[in-house]
């Protein structure tokens, strides 16, 4: 509504604008066309008073000239009063055609118009108040220092009168024009807003948590980019939704796992009395297991979790990446020994980068670690370390299980495993590659992954060498 109003006071203001503008106009050009009209007459009249001699017709002189059957000729042929003064504003001539009230001769007047003549000049003027014209023009004496004047009076009742016929035209048609364009701007308004509308419900209906709406597109226009703009945040927003249920459903899951364990076990001991020791010794070496995979699973979390709310700022200092991928390489070497898994490393260039030494090896480790694990027995796990002239790239390729297609978009997210029943055996929280990327993102940089499965997979950790 207030849009529709703005634009009609803007729609409006034009025409009114035009309006006055053309009223004025006409007015102007209806009074210039009267000016020439009695300025013609008055130079008649003058011309026929100097040829005369003013003094004559004055009576200053002993052969006096009355010339009121010329001027009453003039007036009614011109349908307007015409006087005639001497230079002390006294009344020679008088036709009295259109006046209400006549003057006598000899009767001394002070108009305006006619002091101003008197002094040389001429002046047309219109008297609103009673729709009269006045053009007064000089008429000098035989010596050319004194002047007379010759006062013509018209009626502008008829211009007037006009004037009101076309006003009330224009003021119609004005009228018809704006309820148009009123009815036109509504409705446009209304196009224009529905979108707004759409996507105000929409929001409206998210905000109590019904976060599957999504705005209807329509066209190509700014609307429809708005609308694909928040439809994506509404997706967004829903995937976070459910990645939050999913992440709940999954630690209640984790937790719940070993303290199911541990339950079994301590009820298998408290109902069978005298259990050799060594069966004491395993049941409780059993418990303690699930106790570390609580214990990992919940360091895991506080990991996940201050790297998120960014309680634990990066400590950055420079890092040299070769050293930090030996060490990681030097502690895993016997989990891959175990496993008999061959690792290999290829230094292309040293680098150093600023970066959270502690962090960074955390995240680098998970990558290799999982590659390791789940590798057959017999396969390699390669390490390449390379840079550019802006980022770092370590590589880490192995000749494992592989990873699904459909599956490689989510193997960052929390307790997502590829095959739970090996990770049970590894040990694994389902939490390491979510902490690798979140801690790899915090430093600027991205995980890009290519597999294959039954062939393995190829893990780029890509690493701004300089920070902003």
């Amino acid at each position: 509504m207030k849009l529709a109003i703005s634009y009609v006071a803007l729609s409006i203001l034009p025409l009114v604008i035009f309006y006055v503008t053309v009223m004025a106009y006409i007015e102007s050009h209806y009074l210039d066309e009267r000016e020439e009209e009695m300025l013609q007459s008055a130079v008649v009249i003058v011309n026929n008073i100097t040829r005369r001699g003013f003094e004559n017709i004055a009576g200053l002189t002993d052969t006096p000239i009355d010339i009121s059957p010329a001027m009453e000729d003039f007036s009614n042929d011109w349908d307007m009063r015409i006087l005639v003064f001497n230079e002390g504003a006294t009344v020679i001539v008088d036709t009295n055609i259109v006046a209400m009230v006549s003057v006598r001769e000899g009767q001394t007047l002070i108009i305006p118009e006619v002091l101003y003549a008197l002094e040389g000049n001429e002046i047309f003027r219109l008297r609103r108040e009673t729709q009269m014209l006045y053009f007064a023009v000089p008429v000098p004496y035989a010596d050319g220092e004194r002047f007379g004047a010759v006062l013509l009076v018209s009626s502008a009742e008829e211009i007037f009168s006009s004037l009101a016929e076309i006003r009330s035209r224009i003021f119609r048609y004005s009228m018809i024009a704006g309820l148009a364009m009123i009815v036109l701007i509504i409705v446009i308004s209304n196009q224009l807003i529905a979108p707004v509308r759409r996507m105000l419900k929409v929001v409206q209906k998210m905000a109590l948590g019904q976060l599957n709406q999504r705005v209807p597109i329509k066209g190509g226009n700014e609307y429809a980019i708005w609308g694909k703009a928040f439809n994506s945040m509404s997706e967004k927003l829903e995937q976070v939704e459910k990645t939050r249920e999913e992440f709940v459903s999954n630690v209640s899951h984790e937790l719940k796992t070993p303290l199911s364990s541990m339950k079994v076990l301590s009820e298998a001991i408290l109902l069978q009395e005298k259990l050799p020791e060594e069966v004491y010794r395993e049941f409780l070496r059993d418990v303690v297991s699930e106790v570390d995979r609580m214990t990992n699973i919940n360091n895991d979390l506080l990991a996940l979790v201050k790297i998120d709310q960014r309680e634990q700022g990066l400590n950055i200092q420079l890092t040299s990446i070769n050293k930090l991928v030996e060490d990681i390489l030097k502690r895993l070497t016997p989990l891959a020994e175990q496993l008999e898994i061959e690792l290999q490393y290829e230094n292309v260039r040293p680098v150093q980068i600023d970066a959270d030494e502690i962090k960074l090896s955390l995240a680098i480790s998970n990558i290799i670690e999982n590659g390791i694990k789940y590798t057959p027995k017999g396969g390699t796990v390669k390490v390449v370390v390379d840079a550019d002239h802006q980022f770092v790239f370590i590589t880490v390729q192995d000749t494992g299980i592989g990873i699904p297609e459909d599956e490689l978009d989510r193997i960052f997210n929390r307790f997502y495993r590829v095959d739970k029943t090996r990770d049970r055996e590894t040990g694994g929280t389902g939490l390491g590659l979510s902490i690798s990327y979140s801690t790899v993102v915090l430093h600027g940089g991205s995980i890009r992954v290519n597999s294959k499965l039954d062939e393995g997979s190829v893990f780029i950790v890509r690493i701004p060498i300089r920070r902003s």
